[in-house]
């Protein structure tokens, strides 16, 4: 009988295509090659809300069982409240930082442990399955850090045979002095990228892990032949993604350059509301082969958000040879352009009109030069061989604790 792992995600449906989501159904299929496994997760779609918009139960899809549980407790007025309060004490923080060691909100850890189950998903079902069958599994993965599944099932084990995979961003809740705990006490952490591990560094003090990551398609596909240059940007779409100074950004760009005849093309989920805005299109949900075929013909692909921990669509956009333009607030992104050796990073509104018109001045041989050398570092680092391989060291690792 093949070991049974068990991968806790707040979320698991086919429609969810990026994130820790994404990046928790890559390792179930990575690993059930050699493994059973089982992915735990709530019954919500939506985030925002978490409510059981999906059935409660058991399902097989690509061989690896979704075991999903009631949420009992999602997310209210109440947590929103919370959440300002957090903000105006980041702001505080980040204006008078503390000095060799990492800044703390100084909150009790009541209302720390208040803050991460008022976020939800609370599924104290899916606790009391850990609690008793917990010591069935050969390992359990534990991913992202934010959410209280994780907090709540890593206190339901018995055994040390269990992993965190934070996907840590530097968010204002990232700086809770439960999480730094959660991730100190844990038998190993796997990080998506060096600058992930060197955040966890700073703000929780964990030194240790590894770097496993993600793979991301490579295949070459055909570019898009659309009827204007056009600027890419694919995933949801929100302020906290970034996209509201994507919007104002391309704006003035526009105003800039009047006779510019480029496109901003948006795909994917839209929270924020683009409405109808001159030269933006939005195209909603695309299939696969269409996003990497508008990523092969883009201008450049656009990454604004300041919080990532790896970003699968810029690497899947660097993969078919698409110049990048990203945040300089997201050091995870910084790294990717300038380990590639292309791209540019900006911060600003006023940087990003200036990155979008150097892009567009590119010469041809330039362009060619930036298009392999990032498509080689995408190669080079995320391969499904190199990320299998990874993984599979991580749970024999765990297997024999």
């Amino acid at each position: 009988m093949r070991p049974r792992i068990a991968i806790v995600v707040p979320r698991c449906h086919a429609r969810l295509v990026g994130g820790a989501e994404a990046l928790g159904w890559q390792y179930a299929q990575l690993l059930a090659v050699d493994h059973e496994v089982e992915v735990l997760t709530s019954a919500a779609f939506d985030y925002t809300k978490w409510d059981n918009d999906l059935e409660p139960g058991s399902e097989q899809r690509e061989g690896i069982t979704i075991r999903r549980f009631r949420v009992a407790r999602g997310r209210t007025p109440y947590f929103h409240a919370l959440h300002r309060t957090m903000l105006d004490a980041f702001e505080k923080m980040q204006a008078s930082p503390a000095s060799g060691q990492a800044p703390r909100y100084g909150w009790p850890e009541a209302l720390e442990e208040e803050f991460i189950r008022a976020q939800g998903p609370n599924c104290p079902d899916l606790t009391a399955h850990l609690s008793i069958h917990g010591d069935a599994y050969a390992a359990i993965f534990f991913l992202p850090y934010l959410y209280p599944l994780a907090l709540d099932g890593i206190r339901a084990l018995r055994h040390r045979r269990w992993a965190l995979i934070p996907a840590l961003h530097d968010e204002p809740p990232a700086y809770l002095q439960t999480f730094a705990q959660m991730a100190r006490a844990a038998p190993r952490i796997l990080w998506n990228t060096p600058a992930e591990q060197r955040l966890g560094a700073r703000l929780w003090g964990v030194h240790g892990g590894n770097v496993v990551a993600m793979t991301v398609a490579t295949d070459r596909v055909e570019p898009a032949r659309e009827t204007r240059p056009y600027l890419l940007y694919c995933g949801r779409i929100d302020v906290s993604k970034g996209c509201g100074q994507l919007l104002e950004g391309f704006e003035a760009f526009k105003v800039a350059h009047p006779d510019s005849d480029l496109e901003l093309v948006l795909t994917g989920n839209d929270v924020l509301g683009v409405g109808k805005r001159k030269d933006v299109r939005y195209l909603g949900f695309v299939e696969e082969q269409r996003k990497f075929e508008l990523m092969a013909g883009a201008a450049a692909f656009v990454q604004p958000s300041p919080y990532e921990s790896l970003s699968i669509v810029l690497l899947e956009a660097m993969a078919q040879g698409a110049p990048a333009i990203v945040n300089a607030q997201c050091e995870v992104l910084v790294d990717h352009v300038e380990a590639s050796g292309s791209g540019l990073a900006y911060r600003g509104t006023g940087a990003l009109v200036d990155a979008i018109g150097q892009v567009l001045a590119l010469d041809p041989a330039t362009r060619s030069d930036w298009s392999v050398k990032s498509r080689e570092y995408v190669l080079a680092h995320y391969s499904r061989d190199q990320v299998k391989a990874r993984l599979d060291a991580e749970v024999r690792a765990l297997a024999a604790a």
